[in-house]
């Protein structure tokens, strides 16, 4: 409510006179903290502000709060019209009060509370501390007269204050924007060279996976091949599922399945084909070819390449 009080405008107390044809109003401006200050009854700034209006006069009624009168008061709200203060209770009928409500609302003043027998400071202490911020949303007259007199003490706040940011967000942003943009493509980049290593570590996996199946196979089969090796015939290269093409990053592996290719030398033809008939002697292999035979560059030796198929 403190805060409230503080945003809100004066606070505007209607004094109303009844008497027995008509009334008379004083007008009086209430701070908080502050006593009351007479003022002009100005039905325009009234409209714009909040207003309170206390009663006296000819047909209000004052009692004690314990008679049997001010029982029948209270349990007849509709009738009557009531403030309890300092052990009295001050009443009037309602529709006393009817005329002086029209034209208020022909003025477009809407009081947020009636008083009865009330002095201006008092009815501006208690409207004051009954303030909420709930009232603020309420479908009333009053919640709206309230909401609209908040509005116009913080309209050109709020709007310095949004002026303000936008121009704070002007100044920065191209900054910012340069920033996420680079954020941005450093998380692309990223997120690019995870998923290409995530692909290459599942290659990778499934190629351990294939060779290790066949583990056992392939170092008996190279066991065999080493054991059919004639005296003075000298391996230099034992492949074993060959690549058919050179090796490409972010490329797939292809190469020749169960093909082995055996690399070496001999001092002469007689010991190739020796070679050659052992390993097809082999009952493991399906075939067994001589791919190639040629001298060596000093023509000393030939170099021999051998296609087994297990």
């Amino acid at each position: 409510m403190a805060l409230l009080s503080m945003i809100l405008p004066p606070l505007w107390v209607l004094d109303v006179a009844l008497d027995d044809a008509s009334h008379t109003i004083a007008a009086w401006r209430c701070r908080t903290d502050r006593e009351a200050e007479r003022a002009e009854y100005d039905t325009a700034a009234l409209a714009r502000g909040i207003v309170a209006v206390t009663v006296s006069g000819r047909g209000v009624v004052a009692k004690p709060v314990s008679s049997e009168l001010a029982a029948r008061v209270r349990g007849d709200a509709e009738t009557f019209l009531a403030t309890e203060s300092a052990g009295r209770i001050g009443f009037v009928r309602r529709e006393r009060l009817q005329p002086l409500l029209d034209e208020l609302a022909a003025a477009a003043i809407r009081p947020q509370r009636l008083f009865v027998a009330t002095s201006p400071e008092e009815a501006a202490r208690e409207t004051l501390a009954a303030l909420r911020w709930r009232q603020l949303v309420r479908p009333t007259n009053e919640g709206s007269a309230l909401a609209q007199a908040v509005a116009r003490r913080t309209g050109l706040p709020v709007l310095g204050l949004l002026l303000l940011l936008l121009s704070a967000n002007a100044a920065v942003s191209p900054c910012l924007n340069a920033r996420r943009q680079t954020l941005q493509t450093a998380l692309a980049a990223r997120t690019r060279s995870g998923s290409e290593a995530a692909a290459t570590d599942a290659r990778q996996r499934a190629l351990r996976l294939e060779f290790s199946a066949a583990a056992t196979n392939r170092a008996l089969l190279c066991d065999r091949i080493g054991a059919a090796v004639p005296e003075h015939v000298a391996l230099t290269a034992l492949e074993v599922e060959p690549l058919t093409r050179r090796f490409e990053a972010h490329k797939p592996l292809e190469r020749r399945r169960d093909a082995v290719v055996v690399r070496g030398t001999a001092p002469d033809a007689g010991a190739v084909s020796a070679f050659v008939e052992r390993l097809a002697a082999e009952p493991a292999w399906r075939t067994v070819r001589l791919a190639a035979v040629e001298r060596t560059h000093d023509a000393e030796e030939l170099s021999f390449n051998i296609e087994i198929m297990p």
